[in-house]
């Protein structure tokens, strides 16, 4: 996989000025043929397993809207927010597999099985349709701790066992996997502070009653920038444009920490191959026009640029990789 595609800065910033732009011609101009045997021959539905708003509805309808213009049938986004995520993916996996069904796709497709055994949920019942971003995360300290860097963080970290404060927004999340890869890769011990989300996590980084946080950087920017906390690395491929100064975790000496959520669109594993193949090849279009590439930038993203079988080897990839870290560290869901 090349890490290069895994890029995309800052994924909320200018998120309402993205969802304002209006239709370019050459999207709709460009309309697909119907596909194997006529399909679709009414509206697609795409399951969004999250509240209308959050990071994954703004990115996918950012594709979604126009295609939906170009295809022989509209795409009709479902919300179906609930057991962070779980509910809409299931929806999803006991739907038909005709291809009228599809789901937003995120990180918990490939750790709900490992993360709640007893769940019905599995990435191999999901064939990849498409990936289309993914989101940095900044490594953040609080302004008076004195490390400059990662590594002098991890060594301030490392004598101090314990003694230390590190924020949890919530087991299981993309950003709590990314965190304890990076404490096994590293071998810190620090004590984990549980919060509902990033919001109320970031707030106490800033008032100091947390030393360490990894938190999305759209969020982390304003704090940044007032000198409340302090970035240390992105966790991204490439240094991102709204943080130029602040290295990747690679430049920062911790390549095999690189961690960021990803999104895209699968179907149930199920659906006919000629239309999981018309339905990729028709994303594909999509995210190559300058249309859709302007909405992405306008929040400040580019495209992974993953076709069905690259999306599909991501979620395997994904599922074993998150898959023994899980067993390794003891986590689960309750």
């Amino acid at each position: 996989m090349d890490r290069r595609q895994f890029n995309l800065h800052a994924l909320l910033a200018g998120a309402s000025a993205g969802l304002g732009l209006g239709l370019a011609p050459g999207l709709a101009r460009a309309a697909a043929a119907a596909g194997p045997g006529g399909y679709p021959e009414r509206p697609l539905r795409l399951v969004v397993p999250y509240p209308a708003g959050g990071v994954v509805d703004v990115v996918l309808r950012a594709v979604c809207d126009p295609l939906s213009e170009a295809l022989p049938q509209r795409i009709v986004v479902d919300n179906r927010p609930g057991a962070d995520g779980r509910i809409g993916i299931d929806a999803v996996a006991r739907a038909p597999a005709d291809g009228y069904t599809l789901l937003a796709a995120s990180p918990i497709l490939t750790t709900a099985e490992h993360l709640l055994p007893e769940s019905r949920i599995s990435s191999k019942d999901f064939a990849g349709i498409c990936g289309i971003a993914a989101a940095p995360t900044v490594f953040l300290v609080h302004s008076a701790v004195p490390a400059k860097t990662l590594k002098e963080f991890v060594a301030l970290a490392a004598a101090k066992p314990g003694q230390l404060n590190v924020a949890n927004p919530g087991t299981g999340s993309s950003i709590h996997l990314a965190q304890e890869l990076f404490f096994e890769r590293t071998g810190l011990k620090l004590t984990n502070v549980s919060y509902k989300g990033q919001p109320p996590a970031l707030l106490d980084l800033g008032s100091g009653l947390l030393q360490f946080a990894l938190v999305s950087q759209n969020l982390a920017l304003s704090l940044i920038q007032a000198g409340k906390v302090r970035a240390l690395a992105v966790n991204a491929a490439a240094r991102t444009r709204s943080l130029p100064e602040v290295p990747t975790v690679a430049e920062a000496g911790f390549a095999d920490t690189l961690v960021q959520s990803w999104y895209g669109v699968a179907a149930p594993a199920r659906t006919p191959a000629p239309v999981v193949d018309w339905l990729s090849r028709q994303f594909a279009n999509a995210m190559a026009s300058a249309e859709v590439r302007a909405r992405l930038a306008a929040l400040d993203a580019e495209i992974m640029a993953l076709d069905g079988p690259r999306f599909s080897e991501l979620l395997a990839t994904e599922s074993r990789r998150w898959g023994a870290l899980i067993q390794k560290r003891g986590i689960r869901l309750q």
